[in-house]
């Protein structure tokens, strides 16, 4: 009887790699217009943990060569801590994980990138008190822009602590997350947070700074907003965010620093090449705005609105929200910059 039993035990232990990895395909699988799989299951009993291995999620109609999102490994098991104080929660380590955010181009697309926090809960069903990511990668990119526009942050390393509110459940924001990286152009990137994401809409105040962004790296990004090319210069870039009940309220200062700028296209057309190279030659610095030792240029512009509208995803109007606050901020410092430009040269002519 006891051997049978041992041999029962040791079947099912078997089997359920499989059947856990069965399960998790045919989630991903009933995903509509999306296609996604998993590699491969291991069961780590003896942790009460599980893996899972190269997780792919995309859209069914997307560019195969950028899936929404790819995960070589990530491991999900108990919080013992929080199971002494009688909370049955997880903590979750992605290894390497990277999105990419392409530019919706149709219904079906967008609703992929509202969904996907859908799709990890339903793969990873135990409530989530720690997550941590390692080594990660988002990638911004819009094929429909001309040129093509690709941007990216990379090296990410984010932790998020108490999201459960397991440690602490008393104060307002109890939740804690911090993240770095590093973006196209090389700059530093440093995010603080305190949430309390429980809610339904999550209260949240972050900081955000991104700094030393070699400015020629976003030229295409530039270009596909405005006529002219950035021969030299530095971005950086501060902002605060406060989400309480919905209510969004912040600011996005950009800082331009020894930027260079040559309308290369309008120039050869209006006044030929030569004047179009001398304009190159000769450097157009702005005059500051604020700091004039650093030669620097700022613009502030200010973050607000409602995400409480029914029927459409709080995710989607959150980040709509911010893209808009950011690209916005970027797009006045260089008008700012521009302008002051084509001062100086008259003043030069």
């Amino acid at each position: 009887m006891m051997a049978a039993v041992m041999l029962l035990l040791l079947a099912v232990r078997v089997a359920l790699p499989y059947l856990v990895k069965d399960y998790e395909n045919k989630t991903l699988d009933a995903l509509p217009g999306d296609t996604g799989h998993v590699a491969d299951i291991d069961l780590h009993l003896y942790r009460g943990a599980y893996t899972i291995d190269n997780l792919v999620l995309a859209e069914e109609n997307g560019n195969p060569e950028y899936p929404f999102l790819q995960i070589p490994r990530t491991d999900l098991s108990i919080e013992w801590k929080s199971l002494f104080k009688g909370k049955l929660v997880a903590e979750v380590v992605m290894e390497q994980p990277r999105m990419n955010l392409v530019a919706a181009t149709d219904t079906a697309q967008q609703a992929t990138q509202d969904d996907w926090t859908k799709v990890m809960k339903d793969l990873m069903p135990i409530t989530i008190n720690r997550f941590v990511i390692n080594n990660g990668r988002v990638a911004y990119l819009d094929f429909s822009a001309s040129p093509d526009v690709s941007m990216h942050v990379e090296n990410l390393q984010l932790v998020a602590l108490n999201l459960a509110n397991v440690a602490d459940s008393t104060t307002a924001l109890p939740s804690a997350v911090t993240a770095s990286g590093r973006s196209v152009g090389g700059g530093l990137l440093r995010v603080y947070m305190q949430g309390n994401f429980l809610k339904k809409i999550p209260d949240l105040d972050m900081r955000l700074k991104l700094t030393g962004v070699d400015l020629t790296s976003l030229n295409d990004f530039i270009r596909a907003s405005a006529k002219f090319d950035v021969e030299r210069g530095r971005l950086d870039i501060y902002s605060r965010v406060k989400l309480t009940d919905g209510q969004l309220d912040g600011f996005v200062k950009p800082f331009l620093e020894e930027v260079k700028i040559l309308n290369w296209e309008k120039d050869k057309k209006e006044d030929g090449f030569l004047h179009a190279a001398k304009e190159a030659v000769i450097g157009l610095f702005a005059e500051a705005a604020e700091n004039q030792k650093r030669d620097q240029i700022a613009t502030q512009v200010p973050i607000s609105g409602s995400i409480n509208n029914p029927g459409t995803s709080t995710w989607r109007t959150f980040v709509n929200i911010l893209r808009h606050a950011f690209i916005d901020a970027f797009h006045k410092s260089l008008e700012n910059e521009a302008g002051k430009a084509r001062d100086r040269e008259e003043d030069e002519n």
